[in-house]
């Protein structure tokens, strides 16, 4: 009888110690172990952050399309819900049923469905509910719900497409959890992705919710808007007028950049190109950031405002130039046969001379020509951001040969995306800053829209310098090779510019194609003075004509006619005397009323 008390004793005490460490030690461990049982969570999706104009318009945006999904736990019978949900989801009953009696919580019964099955969907669970209610029985849709998803939408379709760029298909995201695939979607994709919320709910072990348990929200956050530089109106104005451009000239492709020069601002930046079937399309890459070209004549203003910030000329210095010119074994050459002229630095500008060119920047020295390119902004990035955007190609100066300086200050053996060539226009249009280029305006958390910072800058060459070319580019517009530039009753300023493609298929000829004949990259560049407005245009291999002044300019003019009516900008005072005086030009040089054609021209001597 003892042994037997001592044993109960022994038991009484080991289950005291227990509920002592079960109730004290381990509590923690045990009210969790009972959470975990009763408490269930699911996620709550973000909506990701829209992506406006300069405007508000939006380009981007997110939508709901809601999945409808089901909790097999819950359902009360699988072929019965079946039956009913079968034909507005658009599902056979077969597939659905074995959806509904699967194991776990959570069935996909149908993806992203639109507005007209999630009112017939809501229809339906409610006449159900009413059913099960008059009947006193649990609904026969009960434990099948919709969840929000959060779709991409482009309200413009392919507008600014390049731009704005993708995302991960069905508001999915990649391997690296990221849902932006492409443009501004990539690059602000951290800014843009909300942060999903939670609903907290109770249910029986059975996985069953327990009607009139407790239920918390954490409510969503969306991500953050991005409002682009870009206007809409002249972002579509310049997509279709380079679309109808590359199908009038026959091109392969076509770009177009609109900006501001004092800040910086990208207003437009249109990519087009032939597809497959032979229609011109947008293209899925912003070729202005991404894509390079050699720029032929337009990269002479560089050398020539190099020469007067130096002080080495002046507008109305007077060079002898010849028709050719051979700089070690090869032959550089002007476009038309001429006997040699007593041209002005501005007669060379206007009339586009190679050999003038040339001669100047022979005077100014390889070393200030390559410095001046690196400070006008070629050969690095723009400072943009944007995904995979170019650096150009430059020559490092120790790589130079002895026939550099011939062909790089005409736009040869160099290559420029089409921003970082305006970006450096914006220099003389800018009275000689450089202001980097952007595309965001501001962002809003959801507390106001917050506007970006300013563009970097820093000067280049001087007012006075920027002026004198800036006069020379308006020569070039009303008396030169741009005249189809021009816009009625505004200054327009520019160049022109007619460059052989490389191909690389001719040992002795680069520039030839296999198809035995060479390929042009058509351009026009430049800016209305005082109105804060600079453009360029270039068209690939157009087949009507090669010259940038015939193909490209009056998509200049247009354009900026348009833009100059947007922004309500009123025309200079006719009366208004130029800021620095440039000569008129020489009777020889007024007589050359074409394009100066390509700048390749060079053959061994």
């Amino acid at each position: 009888m003892a042994l037997l008390v001592f044993v109960m004793v022994l038991l009484v005490a080991a289950i005291a110690v227990r509920l002592v460490s079960v109730q004290v030690a381990e509590r923690e461990t045990w009210v969790a172990y009972g959470r975990n049982q009763r408490d269930g969570w699911r996620e709550l999706p973000a909506g990701r952050g829209a992506i406006y104009d300069r405007n508000g318009e939006p380009l981007a945006m997110s939508v709901i399309q809601p999945d409808v999904i089901a909790d097999p736990s819950n359902v009360i019978d699988a072929a019965v819900a079946a039956s009913i949900l079968a034909p507005v989801l658009g599902v056979d009953a077969e597939t659905l049923e074995e959806k509904l009696t699967g194991t776990g919580e959570y069935a996909l019964l149908a993806a992203g469905v639109d507005g007209e099955v999630v009112a017939e969907f809501d229809a339906l669970r409610e006449a159900e509910d009413e059913k099960a209610e008059a009947a006193g029985e649990p609904s026969a849709l009960t434990g099948i719900t919709m969840r929000d998803r959060f779709v991409r939408f482009n309200p413009s379709g392919d507008l600014a497409t390049s731009l704005v760029g993708s995302t991960v298909a069905d508001g999915g995201v990649d391997e690296n959890g990221r849902q932006g695939v492409s443009g501004m979607e990539v690059q602000f994709d951290e800014l843009l992705t909300g942060q999903p919320g939670r609903i907290y709910y109770e249910h029986d072990p059975s996985g069953r919710t327990i009607a009139g348990g407790t239920e918390t929200v954490e409510p969503a956050r969306p991500g953050t808007d991005v409002y682009l530089t870009i206007d809409q109106t002249l972002q579509y104005e310049a997509e279709r007028l380079i679309g109808d451009q590359v199908a009038a000239t026959g091109a392969a492709s076509g770009m177009v950049v609109m900006m501001r020069p004092s800040t910086g601002e990208i207003l437009s930046m249109a990519s087009v190109a032939v597809d497959g079937e032979g229609d011109v399309v947008n293209t899925r890459d912003a070729r202005p950031v991404t894509a390079v070209f050699e720029p032929g004549s337009v990269n002479k203003v560089i050398t020539v405002a190099g020469a007067l910030e130096e002080g080495l000329m002046a507008p109305d210095t007077v060079l002898e130039v010849p028709d050719h010119l051979t700089i070690y074994d090869k032959t550089f050459t002007d476009h038309d046969p001429h006997p040699v002229r007593a041209w002005s630095v501005t007669d060379i500008l206007v009339t586009s001379s190679n050999i003038g060119t040339i001669k100047i920047a022979q005077t100014l020295g390889r070393t200030k020509v390559d410095g001046y390119l690196t400070e006008f902004g070629l050969g690095e990035t723009t400072g943009l951001g944007f995904p995979n955007e170019e650096d150009g190609i430059t020559l490092p100066l120790e790589r130079w040969s002895g026939t550099s300086i011939g062909a790089i200050p005409i736009g040869q053996g160099i290559a420029v995306t089409a921003l970082q060539m305006l970006a450096a226009y914006n220099v003389i249009a800018n009275d000689g800053v450089y202001v980097a280029p952007r595309l965001v305006a501001g962002t809003d958390s959801g507390d106001g829209r917050s506007e970006a910072e300013a563009s970097a800058n820093r000067r280049v060459v001087s007012t006075e310098t920027a002026r004198a070319v800036r006069e020379m580019l308006e020569k070039v517009v009303s008396e030169g090779t741009g005249k189809r530039a021009a816009v009625a009753d505004y200054p327009a300023a520019g160049k022109t510019g007619t460059a052989r493609i490389p191909q690389g298929v001719d040992a002795t000829d680069g520039y030839l194609g296999s198809d035995g004949r060479y390929h042009y990259q058509s351009t026009f560049l430049g800016f209305i003075s005082g109105a804060d407005l600079s453009i360029l245009v270039t068209l690939q291999d157009p087949r009507t004509s090669t010259y940038g002044g015939e193909v490209a300019a009056p998509v200049f003019s247009e354009l900026a006619g348009i833009a100059l009516l947007r922004s309500q900008t009123p025309p200079p005072a006719l009366t208004e005397s130029p800021s620095v005086e440039v000569p008129e030009l020489s009777a020889t040089a007024r007589e050359i009323g074409e394009d100066a054609g390509p700048t390749a021209t060079a053959a061994a001597g």
